[in-house]
């Protein structure tokens, strides 16, 4: 998306970057674009390798250890570095100090220009319970609820109950992207949740103050895109769709909103730009508002400004063919908005974004870390696109870690109408390849696909509560038979080195110990063929033995595999497998010698803990049997080096009899300890609260018992796994409940 032509003046020679990930590499790009030299930073934990720094024209390592307040949120920094490097503007991108009005106040006061809001707008805005104000006194519609300044318990709870009612939403008034957020929906609930929404708040915005808010059922969540200058322009970019949420958080947004009346747009459009108006505002912003859904006439009200560029900004890029971050910097160096005419910004057919991020959709969605050790998006990342774009911060072989957000990516299509980018964003997902973390790229799949989904305005923000059940998903433990028998190939093809170069036409580079051009097969008829076992990693009490997968060779390097039925456990399946693995991934498979199948197969070694992990996706989508992307991990088969080898009985591990082991379920930081050893707990009450990725998680008792052992303190940071705590079950108990180690989270 271009605004401007090579003609125009740059708006600046040097801007400096204060943001990491995905946004800094967009700023970067549209800086480049425009010749103008760009200064990134890095922390302890992102380095000098990391995407952002690698694309711009300068990079300083900034604070002194790896999370956000050692380093990004580092302001004095921020300013020392950009008076060192002569950048004549700062660019905050979204999130760390974006919003925080005294570093706008710092910029400024150092003679540099802060590309956002002035610090007045951003101050007004930042508070919700003052914005409402400002917003009541305006005659922009707000959310009826409380948003006064005695923040006492007792006073919140009297509100909640007298004038608020339930359901209602506490929400931290400094807060967004759903941090600082609780729905409560009964008295009981709310003293809890208020605890709970306070310390996140704090955690997150340095801020416990929070507003009680009136909650729609439901409702449509509509934003409008704003951009004002310095000459006192103000004008709007259409709005966005925002009701597909998880937690009140995004999942897949659109632009324009569909089967929404003109008249109703263009009465959003203009509150918006109301808004805007009444607190001076300047650059991009955007107003979002709750639309209520319960009737054809349904009311909007004004929920929050955000004094800062969206993470979701590129959908109105895809249909206004503007590119906002050009604006962003243009109207910081003092010039006019690109285009004054309101009735002449465009608006061409429908985009929609995906948010990619490192998280279990079968774990409640936990957020993950660790090594992307595959990194394939269905196009090339961060150069922008047509039809599809991809804004990542992520690249084969690097790291996520538990110290920021766990975005992957945003995926942005564009089609002609809606359907159009509906399909295009399935197809698109479904290309998707990354492996080495979980991701939510199945969930968005089988999100996008939904019925409801596809039908104009039916989105609403309740839409997982009510369809949430249809969303199925598959684990590792139930791939079907065809699935198992492409993984255990790969693995055969690989351990036996009969991977082919992808750029010749010559046999296998190098034979395993069993190989030649016939694989493994043996001397001696159906006697001499070699068998081999390949025991799957299961997770959970699942028993790995019996799943183990018999890999018989035959004389034309084919193997028969012998595997359970998914349909019948008890009965044996024999599928003859036959394939071919080159050097760039490409898996040809012959199945039992009829049907031909074509995969990206991406093998992992994991010599730390002895396994062998296939990632394997569908070259043709919708016309194999398989899923479209599926994976499997083994205990390697062969004697390799170990720190320690995993085993099928390791991952069902419990304590003694009686006795039930909670883990962390994920790297984090123990922030809360209930009780000590000795105490009684029980069933689903709290026992350690932990804090990863900007995001509280809660650890309950999986039943009721003793705290046996507590091996975690306030302050430790833990690692995926680690043993927090070992509770001892009473003897009445251990003969209804069965050993497990899971627990919960929230």
């Amino acid at each position: 998306t271009l605004s401007s032509s090579p003609k125009m003046k740059k708006p600046f020679d040097k801007i400096l970057i204060a943001n990491r990930g995905e946004i800094a590499c967009r700023v970067i790009r549209t800086a480049k674009r425009l010749g103008v030299k760009t200064v990134a930073l890095y922390s302890d934990a992102d380095g000098q390798s990391a995407v952002h720094a690698k694309m711009a024209d300068e990079a300083y390592l900034i604070g002194t250890g790896p999370s956000p307040g050692e380093s990004y949120l580092r302001g004095n920094e921020v300013l020392d570095i950009a008076s060192k490097s002569g950048a004549q503007a700062i660019h905050p991108g979204y999130g760390f100090l974006s919003e925080n009005s005294n570093f706008a106040t710092q910029v400024s006061d150092a003679n540099i220009s802060f590309i956002g809001p002035p610090p007045s707008a951003i101050l007004a805005m930042g508070s919700k319970s003052h914005s409402k104000k400002i917003m009541d006194d305006a005659g922009v519609p707000t959310t009826p609820g409380y948003h006064g300044d005695d923040q006492s318990p007792e006073r919140l709870l009297h509100e909640a109950v007298t004038n608020v009612g339930f359901p209602l939403l506490i929400k931290a008034t400094m807060g967004g992207g759903g941090k600082g957020m609780r729905l409560v929906w009964s008295e009981s609930e709310f003293l809890p949740a208020l605890e709970s929404c306070r310390r996140e708040s704090q955690a997150a915005f340095g801020d416990q103050n929070v507003i009680l808010e009136k909650y729609l059922v439901h409702p449509r969540h509509i934003e409008i895109q704003i951009m004002a200058d310095t000459h006192g322009n103000t004008a709007y970019l259409h709005e966005r769709d925002c009701s597909l949420q998880r937690r009140h958080q995004k999942i897949i947004e659109e632009a324009p909103a569909s089967d929404l009346p003109t008249e109703k747009r263009k009465m959003m459009g203009e509150m918006a730009v109301k808004a805007a108006q009444a607190v001076g505002y300047i650059n991009a912003g955007t107003v979002e508002f709750l639309l209520d859904t319960k009737d054809d006439d349904g009311e909007f009200y004004f929920c929050e400004m955000n004094t800062r560029l969206q993470v979701e900004h590129p959908v109105t890029e895809m249909i206004t063919n503007q590119d906002l971050v050009e604006w962003q910097l243009r109207i910081a160096a003092g010039e006019e908005l690109p285009i004054l005419d309101q009735g002449m910004i465009p608006c061409y057919g429908h985009a929609m974004e995906a948010r990619i991020y490192a998280e279990n959709p079968l774990k409640d969605f936990l957020p993950a870390t660790g090594n992307v050790w595959h990194h394939r998006p269905p196009a090339e990342p961060n150069v922008g696109g047509v039809d599809v774009r991809v804004d990542t911060c992520i690249e084969t072989g690097k790291d996520i870690t538990m110290y920021y957000d766990p975005m992957i990516s945003k995926l942005i299509v564009h089609g002609d109408n809606r359907e159009d980018c509906r399909e295009k964003l399935i197809s698109a997902l479904e290309e998707y390849q990354i492996a080495g973390v979980p991701s939510n790229i199945p969930f968005l799949i089988e999100c996008a696909k939904h019925d409801v989904f596809s039908k104009p305005g039916a989105m609403n923000t309740g839409f997982l509560d009510e369809y949430g059940s249809d969303i199925k998903l598959r684990g590792k433990d139930e791939l079907g038979s065809l699935e198992q028998a492409i993984c255990a190939l790969a693995v055969s093809l690989k351990i036996e080195n009969r991977i082919h170069n992808a750029n010749t036409a010559s046999s296998a580079s190098s034979r395993g110990p069993w190989s030649n051009s016939s694989g493994s097969w043996r001397i001696g008829g159906k006697i001499g063929r070699h068998e081999r076992l390949l025991e799957p990693l299961h997770e959970g009490d699942s028993d790995g033995a019996k799943h183990q997968i018999k890999c018989i060779s035959n004389h034309d390097g084919s193997f028969d595999m012998v595997l359970h039925s998914e349909e019948h456990p008890d009965v044996k399946r024999i599928i003859t497998m036959n394939g071919k693995l080159d050097s760039e991934c490409n898996l040809e498979v012959l199945i039992d010698g009829v049907r031909k199948e074509s995969f990206t197969a991406i093998i992992n070694e994991n010599t730390k803990n002895g396994t062998i992990t296939v990632s394997a996706w569908s070259s043709v989508s919708g016309r194999s049997e398989t899923n479209v992307s599926f994976e499997m991990t083994f205990i390697h088969p062969l004697p390799i080096a170990s720190d320690n080898r995993a085993s099928s009985s390791s991952l069902s591990s419990m304590g003694s009899i009686g006795s039930f082991t909670m883990e962390a379920p994920m790297p984090g930081k123990v922030i809360r300890v209930n009780g000590k050893e000795g105490d009684d707990v029980m069933e689903n009450e709290a026992v350690v609260v932990m804090e990863a990725m900007k995001m509280e998680h809660t650890v309950v008792a999986p039943i009721s018992g003793k705290l046996e052992e507590i091996n975690c303190a306030v302050g430790d940071i833990v690692n995926d796994g680690d043993i927090l705590a070992i509770l001892k079950v009473a003897k009445e108990e251990e003969k209804t409940g069965s050993n497990s180690k899971e627990m919960g989270s929230s």
